[in-house]
């Protein structure tokens, strides 16, 4: 969302920008956070039932236990850290009327900065995503 979904808002006005955040992170949340779980949940039966682990010893003592076990860390706190910081953090941006008033006044400075300081927040998940992808590569 911080890296692809605020820059090109720039075509929108305020309010529409609001708006059409609000809605986005609504209608969207919930969906990615269930896919997020499948996706994990997938995993650890492609890793167990329809891969090669079949007991804590392959986790801890061969390469794809390893990577295995580090994806599922990795995907678990990526998953919570967008449930639990990056939409908060995004929500209490789009409900904080003050800022929004005052970009539709002509100064957005501290809209953008809390937009700013949301997209640093939602990049803990890229770097999350970005070492799964790195983790299937060694694979």
């Amino acid at each position: 969302m911080g890296w692809g979904v605020f820059p090109a808002l720039n075509i929108l006005k305020v309010p529409e920008q609001r708006l059409f955040l609000k809605t986005l992170m609504k209608r969207s949340h919930w969906k990615f956070t269930l896919i997020g779980a499948v996706v994990i949940i997938t995993g650890i039966l492609l890793g167990t039932v329809a891969g090669p682990i079949d007991s804590w010893h392959d986790v801890w003592h061969t390469r794809y236990g390893n990577i295995w076990f580090a994806a599922f860390i990795i995907g678990i706190i990526t998953l919570a850290w967008g449930v639990l910081v990056g939409y908060r953090q995004t929500m209490k941006v789009l409900f904080n009327d003050s800022i929004w008033e005052l970009a539709e006044k002509g100064n957005a400075k501290p809209l953008y900065k809390a937009l700013f300081l949301t997209a640093a927040v939602e990049s803990i998940e890229v770097f999350g995503f970005v070492a799964l992808l790195a983790l299937m590569i060694l694979f």
